[in-house]
């Protein structure tokens, strides 16, 4: 692959669907180029339940890209998250033919990894490393050059569901976007990329994507995934949350949120009286209080807090933070949400702010919302995962497939 050569990057969320076009620069870098976006169609909770509708999606994100945008796209890599995602510790192990780790030793033992027996309705998303280990000598981040018999790589394997990845594929698929199974990224680790530098990896953080339908996390150490996991809750839970409160439709609920709610209770709160948004004509608008809506929304955060916290602590890894918490996704636009999970956590608590490595963001009003598909962009970039196929399957185009 050429370094000109875009990327392309699909993400089928609970509340969005987007596809995103990266340029890569010289030095690792990316510059998001265009993106596309709509509301999704058939997808709850993460996961597609109705093929047909997540395609007209992925169609439409198409069209709109085209329109605005020299872009027609062939192939994509696919954001993977959601309930259905699980992880597995991995411990592969491969002999050191002439005694020097090389290159070659280095692939096979990583090769081995993944095929460390999941079942078959389980498939590999990624394999995040943790350490090496030559002979008897454990703990080595590069043992490349190294004497020896014996290589193993303990490794953190994320998977997910087997079917939930093919029906996003399928809907890829039937609006003629083709996604290769080996392109499949964890949202936690892109929005990781997105918002973590070197340092921050050593000196442990924590980075918590708040999506629509679930909420994805990795923990980092040593400048190694050390955990990663999704919670079966995110922003659409807080909006049902309003709905049922305050007997108001969904359209109301989630205006309430995005507009008057936020994350902490505040003694001024209880003063304070909100117009609930587009009532029925000819009735007049009813109120809820300030105070009210936010127990519902605190409620609700505080408890999804507390389980990545509590998952944190089984693993020992609560106290290491020292970078401290970073948080990304829609749901961290929520005002008073790093104040709450400085709570929760006991420990400095930001909204994610893009690395240096991405560009082409810079006028958006809210990039940790972006930084899913920004990380993935990066990742597919510096990682090298890209292949000579996306040079024919992404390119720019004068007039484009959707304007004849």
């Amino acid at each position: 692959m050429n370094l000109s050569d875009p990327i392309a990057a699909l993400e089928i969320g609970t509340t969005r669907t987007v596809i995103a076009i990266g340029e890569p620069l010289e030095g690792g870098r990316v510059r998001v180029a265009a993106v596309g976006a709509i509301p999704s169609s058939g997808v709850r909770k993460s996961q597609i339940v109705d093929i047909s509708q997540a395609r007209y999606s992925v169609e439409s994100v198409l069209r709109r890209l085209a329109d605005q945008s020299d872009y027609s796209i062939g192939q994509a890599y696919l954001v993977v998250s959601g309930p259905q995602i699980r992880t597995k510790p991995v411990v592969a192990q491969c002999p050191v033919d002439g005694g020097v780790v090389r290159d070659e030793h280095l692939a096979e033992v990583d090769a081995r990894s993944y095929e460390m027996g999941l079942p078959s309705d389980r498939e590999a998303i990624e394999l995040a490393p943790i350490c090496y280990k030559l002979d008897d000598v454990d703990g080595l981040a590069s043992p490349k050059d190294m004497s020896g018999h014996l290589l193993s790589l303990r490794s953190i394997c994320i998977h997910g569901a087997a079917p939930r990845m093919a029906d996003a594929r399928a809907a890829a698929h039937a609006a003629k976007l083709e996604v290769p199974p080996e392109k499949n990224y964890f949202a936690g680790t892109c929005a990781a990329a997105a918002v973590l530098t070197p340092q921050h990896k050593r000196d442990g953080a924590l980075v918590i994507d708040l999506g629509g339908g679930s909420t994805a996390f990795t923990a980092w150490s040593g400048g190694r995934i050390v955990q990663a996991g999704v919670v079966g809750v995110g922003g659409d839970h807080v909006t049902n949350d309003i709905r049922i409160a305050f007997s108001v439709s969904q359209a109301q609920a989630e205006q309430l949120k995005t507009t008057a709610a936020a994350a902490l209770i505040r003694p001024e709160d209880a003063q304070q009286r909100i117009a609930v948004p587009d009532p029925m004509p000819g009735f007049k608008a009813a109120t809820i209080s300030r105070r009210a809506l936010n127990t519902v929304v605190n409620a609700r955060l505080q408890e999804l807090f507390a389980v990545i916290r509590a998952k944190l602590d089984e693993e020992n890894h609560l106290h290491g933070l020292n970078a401290g918490v970073f948080l990304t996704g829609g749901g961290s636009a929520l005002p008073g949400i790093a104040e709450l999970a400085r709570a929760v956590f006991g420990c400095g608590v930001r909204i994610g702010t893009l690395v240096p490595e991405i560009e082409g963001l810079e006028a958006d009003p809210h990039p940790a919302a972006c930084a899913v598909f920004a990380g993935l962009l990066l990742l597919a970039q510096q990682e090298g995962r890209q292949t000579s196929s996306l040079f024919d399957s992404v390119k720019k185009v004068f007039g484009g497939i959707f304007r004849s």
